[in-house]
């Protein structure tokens, strides 16, 4: 009695919490516009155009960096599926469906070589995997999923992200190395997974508010922001 009310409470959660999903999504789509015009209203029509330009390049930037992860995780869920199927881990097409979805947050797939290694570990003394039996023994178990996901890491962080992050937002190999360190370090999860788009942003307006800005003062077609020695030629 007391399962099947839990069952049932979980249930009603469930569908409350779909409903409560579906119908803020509804008014969010439908009022999408107006919450743009009220925001297109608040910019300056002196700068509004140049404003709109710069926040549609980082629309693109942040769009492609989205395609781009999306197309990361496909790519990774077939190693994961072939890498699993080689380590001997059950329903491996399951578990890399499970890898790749993990993928869209920064190192979270690592959840998913937890479970690699227990599904191992329940099968050691078993039938083995599909390279011999020595893959049933207790130190597979865990030299295994280590294998496959070390693997994927450095696929990951040293050929597919840089080179398909890096087409999508326009900047090199260093610069996403870098920035996903950086953001690491000063905001721990979170900041690994908005480096990339936050630095390709921060790129934006650099090249196309600061960098002109700096050329024009110093070919001296600008008036100089920081006038240290303005006062020291007043005087003399």
């Amino acid at each position: 009695m007391v399962f099947l009310a839990s069952l049932a409470g979980s249930i009603f959660s469930l569908g409350f919490t779909l409903f409560l999903t579906a119908f803020f999504f509804y008014f969010f789509s439908t009022g999408w516009g107006g919450v743009l015009a009220f925001w297109h209203g608040l910019i300056p029509d002196k700068r509004k155009h140049r404003t709109l330009e710069l926040l549609g390049m980082m629309d693109k930037v942040i769009a492609g960096f989205i395609r781009g992860r999306l197309t990361i995780c496909a790519l990774m869920t077939l190693w994961f599926a072939l890498g699993y199927w080689l380590a001997g881990v059950p329903v491996p097409l399951l578990m890399a469906l499970l890898a790749g979805v993990l993928m869209l947050a920064p190192y979270a797939q690592w959840l998913a070589f937890l479970l690699a290694m227990l599904l191992l570990w329940l099968g050691v003394g078993g039938p083995g995997g599909p390279l011999g039996q020595w893959q049933a023994t207790w130190w597979w178990a865990i030299a295994g999923p280590i294998i496959v996901h070390g693997i994927g890491q450095v696929i990951d962080d040293y050929f597919l992200t840089p080179r398909i992050q890096g087409d999508k937002t326009g900047m090199d190999t260093p610069t996403i190395l870098f920035a996903s360190l950086a953001g690491g370090i000063l905001a721990g999860f979170y900041g690994l997974l908005l480096a990339i788009p936050v630095a390709a942003c921060i790129k934006i307006l650099l090249r196309e508010v600061v960098w002109p800005q700096f050329k024009a003062w110093a070919q001296g077609r600008a008036r100089d922001p920081f006038p240290v020695g303005a006062g020291h030629d007043k005087t003399t």
